[in-house]
């Protein structure tokens, strides 16, 4: 893709979206800056409850995680949270003194855009950001669209159920610490996600496989690590689901997302729970808070127990960032 070059605020809001891969709601996003260039986006929840000092210091330490940053332009997304007008102000000095400042800071409320510390000036209605000029550059050179929870099919597929039963079954002995069960399961997955790279489809046959297999959680841990480390080693491979390192090949990782995504129109919701789950730990690794909270939404009430899916919502609701969403990607 060609160079996007933002000159008005409704650019820089669909420069933002764009990075994100959705609207965000209630959120602080942060445009980190090496010079003139975007070098990542974070997004962060409105959390008008925290002391300023507190929060601000937080913030900073996430934007110490990119070495060359020069500056930050802020956009504060409004709904029913919103960052404290105290909570800029800590931002700005904490980030000002380090040699980071602040740029330009947004507000988005109400179907308007306007300037943060000067509201009065110029209101720009939301609606232009998806005919801006960046917007619709970023249209021509985007060849794939975000892979939604809200847009996930129906199953229609004959005895999908019980096909997944089958597989569960055979996957409830198998230990992810054995050797030929660990080549015999990824080899599954790569041919999986090639299929899907070449075709843009998964079969049937596979799917019921994923799922199935994913019952077992050791074996899926294993599965979704994979999608990001090219290694069997233990250590890398719990870090890696930890979000202590980002993937080796940020292709590979979505693309093989992507085909585990595509798996679940064919698999009944009632058995899709591992797979929600597991990909709403993709998104949390790409920095996509709000849509990786919207597929655990499902996994929670398709198995309200799920540990997983549990453990995931604390992780995000705490705040905690992987290494990769403050990486360029």
């Amino acid at each position: 893709m060609d160079k996007i070059t933002a000159t008005t605020m409704a650019d820089t809001v669909a420069v933002a979206i764009h990075s994100l891969g959705f609207t965000p709601t209630s959120s602080v996003v942060l445009m980190l800056l090496e010079h003139r260039t975007v070098a990542a986006t974070l997004r962060l929840d409105a959390r008008p409850e925290a002391p300023a000092g507190f929060w601000a210091a937080e913030v900073t330490h996430y934007v110490d995680r990119l070495a060359k940053v020069t500056g930050v332009l802020l956009l504060s997304f409004e709904n029913d949270r919103a960052m404290t007008p105290a909570q800029y102000r800590a931002l700005d000095t904490i980030l000002a003194r380090t040699g980071r400042p602040i740029r330009h800071a947004l507000l988005i409320r109400d179907g308007y855009l306007t300037d943060y510390e000067h509201r009065n000036p110029e209101k720009v209605p939301c609606d232009t950001v998806a005919t801006s000029n960046a917007a619709l550059a970023l249209m021509l050179g985007t060849e794939s669209y975000p892979k939604l929870a809200a847009d996930i099919p129906h199953c229609t597929t004959k005895d999908a159920a019980a096909h997944v039963r089958r597989f569960a079954e055979e996957a409830r002995p198998l230990h992810e610490q054995d050797q030929p069960t660990r080549i015999k399961v990824l080899y599954t997955l790569v041919g999986m996600t090639t299929g899907y790279r070449e075709t843009g489809a998964v079969t049937p046959a596979q799917a019921a496989w994923l799922a199935g297999t994913c019952t077992n959680k050791g074996i899926r841990d294993l599965v979704f690590a994979s999608l990001a480390v090219a290694t069997l080693d233990p250590e890398i491979m719990g870090a890696a689901l930890m979000g202590e390192v980002p993937p080796d090949s940020w292709d590979h990782f979505r693309n093989g997302a992507d085909a585990i995504y595509t798996a679940l129109e064919y698999i009944p919701p009632e058995h899709r729970t591992d797979l929600l789950a597991g990909l709403g730990w993709t998104r949390w690794i790409e920095g996509k808070g709000s849509e990786a909270m919207a597929f655990l939404d499902l996994a929670r009430t398709a198995d309200p127990g799920h540990r997983l899916t549990k453990l995931l919502t604390r992780l995000i609701a705490s705040g905690q960032l992987p290494e990769s969403a403050t990486t360029k990607h």
